[in-house]
């Protein structure tokens, strides 16, 4: 059992009696796993994504002693507990059940007392939770847009990739402001920007075909490309991300995202074309030039 399914035991415990019995398969619910027993390790595979806090903690003076680290992975897991919640119940994925409004309620008031006690600020984590909640709430209207105007820049892209998992990055965010360098955020914040949109390239582009199907439109098509440019795209996003996080200091994140894009590429070695390369690197550079980094000559 990893680290995810092993808060989600202690995040169960605090749950009204009543609710424990459907919340204990909530992933399944959520259609995140293929069977009841399942946990939240079968969905989130990726190391930053489940410790993210421990990267964010990363400095050059005394290491966040143990206990505060550990009370920033809490909240980052119950963070992803509501908001993988919020966005499985907007893309209308699960069925309607009455237990989803105080199932929702719930998770949200153990995010932030979670946060509260990380931070030692109930008026920080209360603003970033909402801070969160909204960017969330814009992205989902953005996306809805999407299928009426049909066309969507780089720039809107990247905005809604960042606003649409906003809440992943929050208890990591709060680590820097009230346990670390405030100054050190906003680079912190790009390079897990760009690591969200690799990400999110992959799957907009394995997802192609199904959300045309689901919405009439997909995402390379509203972005003008071809899925295979925006696959390839990918790795290059990972690589500026990995420098951006090195040349803030943040060097552990650096050799994560470093070692993302060699994988993709060497996943994606030879199934490409001329098109799908072009394609690439002019996602790449619109990327790059949103959110700075050395010219990229190969994505």
């Amino acid at each position: 059992m990893g680290p995810s399914d092993l808060e989600y035991a202690v995040t169960l415990d605090a749950l009204p009696t009543d609710l424990q019995p459907f919340a204990k398969e909530l992933p399944f619910h959520l259609g995140l796993t293929a069977h009841p027993e399942g946990g939240w390790e079968d969905y989130s595979a990726l190391a930053p994504f489940q410790r993210l806090p421990a990267y964010a903690a990363e400095r050059s003076g005394p290491a966040l002693a143990p206990e505060f680290q550990a009370r920033y992975l809490r909240a980052h897991h119950r963070g992803g507990f509501f908001g993988l919640l919020i966005d499985r119940l907007e893309d209308g994925q699960v069925p309607v059940r009455p237990e989803w409004p105080r199932l929702r309620q719930a998770l949200f008031d153990q995010w932030l007392q979670s946060l509260t006690e990380a931070t030692g600020n109930e008026a920080l984590a209360t603003q970033a939770l909402h801070a969160a909640i909204e960017d969330w709430i814009d992205a989902v209207a953005t996306e809805r847009a999407l299928r009426t105007r049909r066309r969507l820049s780089v720039a809107q892209y990247a905005r809604l990739v960042s606003q649409k998992v906003s809440w992943l990055g929050t208890s990591a965010f709060c680590l820097l402001l009230a346990h670390g360098d405030p100054a050190r955020l906003p680079v912190f914040r790009r390079a897990f920007d760009l690591l969200l949109l690799s990400s999110q390239c992959l799957d907009d582009a394995l997802d192609a075909d199904e959300d045309t199907r689901l919405h009439g439109i997909g995402f390379p098509e509203a972005l003008g490309h071809p899925p295979r440019g925006l696959l390839r795209t990918a790795p290059g996003v990972a690589r500026l991300g990995a420098t951006l996080a090195r040349e803030g200091g943040f060097h552990e994140l650096g050799t994560w995202l470093a070692e993302r894009a060699r994988t993709l590429d060497e996943s994606q070695s030879g199934k490409s074309s001329l098109q799908a390369e072009m394609s690439a690197l002019a996602l790449v550079a619109a990327v790059t030039q949103l959110y700075g980094g050395p010219a990229v000559t190969n994505p």
